[in-house]
């Protein structure tokens, strides 16, 4: 695991992933980790990236807007075009929701519970994010807060009030703890240049780069998000899995 740190990136930099129109990719992704394809393919100095969504919530992302389906961006299907170790996002914007930032002073207005869902990706990935800065590993503690599971803003509300100080002080999972030492760089939990092994809708010429548990970064998370890459298209998809 140790020897592969240097071949990832934990919570990179919306500039360092993103190509351009980075005010657009900030609305809807969350970068994940970056990963060298040196890791699997010695030969290969090329940075790819496996990123989430905010809008994750209740069935399949996208699987609403068929007009914006492309060959590459499907429902749960999310791709891009790789310029220079860098993303675009190859479809038209509307395949997402149009959700945006709940501010405080709002607390007591009426949103949709996709919309206050969408906040509280956002808010849990900023607050896993400054804990892994401030202390150098992911957290690994029991997220057992019952406060959070309410039906209304209030849960948006106490997520945004934790720090990462508070999270240091919750019980260290054993399992997550466990789970960290096996993968490498404590989140893949396949990294090999081998088939993907589910039957997933996606042209031969991708390769299949990993896999990583999304639930380590976000409030409502893919049980898995896969990476593909095609150097001959130079396209990437990341794929959302659920059971």
């Amino acid at each position: 695991m140790y020897a592969f740190q240097k071949f990832a990136r934990l919570f990179p930099a919306y500039e360092d992933v993103f190509d351009t129109d980075v005010h657009l990719h900030q609305q809807h992704f969350l970068p994940l980790v970056s990963i060298n394809l040196r890791a699997i393919y010695p030969d290969r100095d090329e940075w790819l990236h496996i990123v989430s969504v905010k809008a994750f919530y209740d069935g399949r992302v996208g699987e609403s807007k068929e007009q914006y389906h492309t060959p590459f961006t499907q429902p749960d299907i999310i791709g891009f075009d790789v310029i220079s170790g860098k993303y675009r996002f190859e479809a038209d914007w509307r395949y997402f929701e149009n959700y945006s930032v709940i501010p405080e002073e709002q607390y007591a207005s009426d949103f949709p519970d996709q919309q206050i869902e969408y906040n509280m990706n956002e808010a849990m990935y900023q607050l896993k994010k400054g804990y892994f800065e401030q202390y150098g590993q992911l957290y690994e503690g029991d997220f057992n807060r019952p406060g959070l599971q309410v039906n209304d803003i209030r849960r948006l509300e106490r997520l945004r009030a934790l720090t990462p100080a508070d999270l240091k002080k919750d019980v260290v999972s054993d399992y997550l703890a466990e789970l960290h030492q096996e993968r490498p760089a404590g989140i893949f939990t396949t990294l090999a240049p081998e088939a993907f092994p589910d039957d997933a809708p996606i042209d031969p010429s991708f390769e299949y780069i990993g896999t990583i548990d999304g639930s380590e970064f976000q409030h409502t998370a893919p049980d898995s998000i896969s990476l593909f890459y095609s150097p001959a298209l130079h396209k990437a998809t990341v794929i959302f899995g659920n059971t």
